[in-house]
């Protein structure tokens, strides 16, 4: 028997504890089992409008259950509304307290705040019309909370996409709620619905399907739990291995301030990233000149409070953090890489730059009567822009933080004394390739995008020229903000001419006569379009496709410096067990080597990396930082170790691979290289050495179907 904590070398520990169904609810031929029923509480909505129907599941194969909501607080007299609905099972069943209550949920991405639990309760006697058959404030019940850190992407990116749907993308997860109280016999099982208190809701919509009892064992062995034995420190050095000196590319992570000698970032990364602090809300209140152009406009600021006379910093500039990097002790003997994240999003930007929409719209308006920016808008007025002020307030953003952190210059708060902050990369622009479009047409990438209100105003009414398309802008004000030689040379010379350097770029100081010289950079940033999702070969396919004609129009560019447009796409990597994932993530990595090959690109990386542990995985479901037991540990690795196959295979096309997550815990529960006592895990040794790590784990090959010979 091998040993249980040798990370290389582990044999089939068995199933453990594992649930297995016992009573599914057969929808397609029993559905009319369903009946509508009060809640819990006894309320029954005072409308016809909320209900719910069989359906054709648009996503999977098989039938959906439709739940029609309709609520509205200020005629219903009441704080929040919801209703149930029941079903008899075929003959009374037993629970125990090993039983769980289990079904899928498809939800919309509106629904984020709307929904605030189900409730799952049991009857037990009495006849079908009274009160008393469910046992009215003493039956058994369970609540599954589902607000809005669940449901939406801005406190839970990178949710489980599923699909597109009644015109929104639409998002799934299991909830499983555990037998409540204690065990007895189950005559009926209801499962009610609330909304989120004050909320109205009107026709709004959720699925549920695939209705199950589960049960465990009750003599069932829990498999064995990993104990991580090393260090951080007492193993070798990632960056020993993965170093552009050994042929590899740069492996890292977020963080930021100082690096302590002998820290995890010290002692194992070469690249560091700020996760969250250059994101575009930043740029607290709108310029100067903007407000004197709308004198009478009622900005908000980025807490959404309104413009007052009481005057705050434009800017919250994050140079103290940044500093403490290039401060750090290492930093005079081998500087670490700095990448920056990122200019341009549809989440996490100003209010007052959410307010502004095109001057002239080219697409419809949603429902709800706003511009596409993710659900996370100012809640108006609204500033229509044309084209050249829309691009002017870009253009002055951007170049006013590049040049902040890389240049000397007091124009853009900096100074001799405080030095430049180099940084190795840029995210010019994040996610904005729409979440579902790109399935209806994979090959047309404009009709693909979020069109994010702000950005498109730069777009204005004609995109028959690519390069006045707002992506193209973005990158084309990235390239001007810290220039190489060539481009600085050539905006001087085309500085007198309009069609070249335009009046927007003229109007803010940002040069000296037409100079920019004062703002080279020897190497400029690597600037980069990051995406999530983009495992998704559709969606991966529109990301090709825009790279390439942007980087195809940017050759006749007046002032085409030699670069490429977007020289980098980033794949944000937040990946999961699961067994076609790494297949998956080979065909779009060899997608973009391909663009390599034709010039038309320099690099691909992996900028958000770490893996998250589902229920359907090897050992069931884990949330970092949990003690994993054997299957977890063993699937999370088996799992990196296949994508650094793939890193390895292609390792002369990758710029950098970066964990998102120092140690303990990554992006929303998922798992890193080191745990939560700063010991290596998994994850470490999977990186380390893949092929080890595979073959060392054999048992998981099946559930992996045949995924190390399509890697290796």
């Amino acid at each position: 028997m091998t040993d249980i904590n040798d990370p290389y070398f582990r044999e089939d520990p068995g199933e453990g504890i594992r649930r297995t169904p016992f009573y599914n609810f057969d929808l397609e031929s029993k559905f009319d089992e369903w009946k509508p029923w009060r809640t819990n509480d006894g309320r029954v909505l005072p409308n016809s409008n909320s209900g719910f129907e069989l359906i054709t599941n648009p996503f999977d194969p098989g039938s959906l259950i439709k739940l029609t909501n309709t609520f509205d607080p200020g005629i219903a007299g009441k704080s929040f509304g919801g209703f149930g609905m029941r079903a008899k099972f075929s003959s009374p069943v037993e629970l125990n307290d090993n039983t769980y209550v289990e079904f899928g949920l498809y939800y919309p991405k509106s629904a984020a705040g709307k929904y605030m639990r189900f409730e799952i309760w049991s009857t037990s006697s009495g006849g079908e019309g009274s009160q008393a058959d469910a046992g009215y404030n003493g039956h058994k019940r369970t609540q599954i909370y589902i607000r809005r850190n669940e449901m939406n992407e801005v406190d839970n990116p990178n949710p489980a996409w599923i699909g597109f749907y009644q015109g929104e993308t639409w998002y799934k997860k299991t909830l499983t709620a555990v037998t409540p109280v204690s065990s007895g016999t189950w005559e009926y099982l209801n499962i009610d619905i609330h909304s989120e208190i004050g909320i109205k809701l009107e026709n709004d919509l959720l699925l549920i399907g695939n209705i199950r009892l589960t049960q465990a064992a009750p003599d069932a062995v829990p498999l064995p739990n990993i104990v991580n034995e090393k260090l951080f420190s007492e193993v070798t050095p990632i960056k020993e291995k993965y170093n552009p000196e050994n042929g590899y590319f740069y492996v890292g992570t977020v963080g930021t301030g100082n690096i302590p000698v002998n820290s995890i970032r010290d002692y194992h990364y070469d690249i560091i990233t700020d996760a969250n602090n250059l994101k575009p809300e930043i740029h607290l209140h709108p310029p100067e000149w903007l407000r004197d152009e709308f004198p009478d406009f009622t900005f908000k600021s980025i807490r959404n409070r309104t413009m007052s006379g009481e005057e705050e910093a434009e800017w919250i500039l994050p140079d103290e953090d940044h500093l403490k990097l290039k401060k750090s002790e290492r930093f005079a003997g081998k500087e670490y890489k700095l990448h920056g994240h990122c200019l341009a999003w549809y989440n996490q930007s100003p209010s007052w730059m959410m307010q502004i929409i095109p001057e002239t719209l080219k697409m419809e308006w949603n429902k709800e009567g706003l511009f596409y920016s993710g659900g996370n808008s100012a809640s108006g007025p609204y500033l229509k822009l044309n084209t050249e002020t829309a691009r002017r307030v870009y253009f002055d953003h951007i170049v006013y933080l590049l040049r902040h952190l890389m240049s000397t210059d007091t124009r853009y708060d900096s100074s001799k004394e405080r030095g430049i902050i180099p940084f190795y990369s840029f995210d010019v622009l994040n996610e904005e390739v729409h979440e579902s479009w790109h399935m209806t047409d994979s090959v047309n990438w404009r009709i693909a995008l979020k069109n994010t209100s702000w950005l498109m105003a730069m777009t204005g009414s004609s995109v028959s020229d690519i390069r006045q398309h707002y992506i193209y802008l973005l990158f084309k004000f990235a390239h001007i903000a810290v220039p190489n030689a060539q481009m600085a040379a050539k905006y001087k010379a085309g500085y007198d001419n309009p069609d070249i350097v335009p009046s927007y770029m003229r109007l803010n100081n940002h040069d000296n006569g037409g100079s920019i010289d004062a703002y080279i950079a020897e190497t400029p940033p690597i600037l980069t379009y990051n995406d999530f999702h983009a495992s998704i070969f559709s969606k991966a396919q529109i990301m090709c496709n825009m790279v390439k004609e942007l980087n195809m129009a940017w050759q006749t560019d007046p002032l085409y410096d030699g670069r490429h447009l977007i020289e980098c796409v980033g794949i944000q990597g937040h990946d999961m067990v699961e067994p076609s994932a790494a297949s998956r993530n080979l065909q779009v990595v060899s997608l973009f080597t391909g663009l390599i090959d034709e010039g038309l690109l320099n690099y691909i990386c992996y900028s958000e990396f770490d893996i998250k542990q589902f229920d359907g995985a090897p050992g069931g479901q884990a949330f970092a930082p949990d003690i994993l037991n054997q299957k977890q540990a063993d699937a999370i690795g088996y799992q990196c170790a296949l994508l650094f196959k793939i890193f390895e295979k292609f390792k002369k096309y990758f710029s950098h691979v970066i964990f998102w997550g120092e140690y303990g815990t990554g992006w929303h529960g998922s798992y890193v290289p080191f745990d939560h006592e700063k010991k290596a895990s998994q994850i470490y040794y999977a990186i380390m050495d893949p092929d080890k790590f595979i073959k060392g784990h054999s048992y998981l090959d099946e559930f992996f179907k045949g995924e190390y010979d399509k890697v290796k």
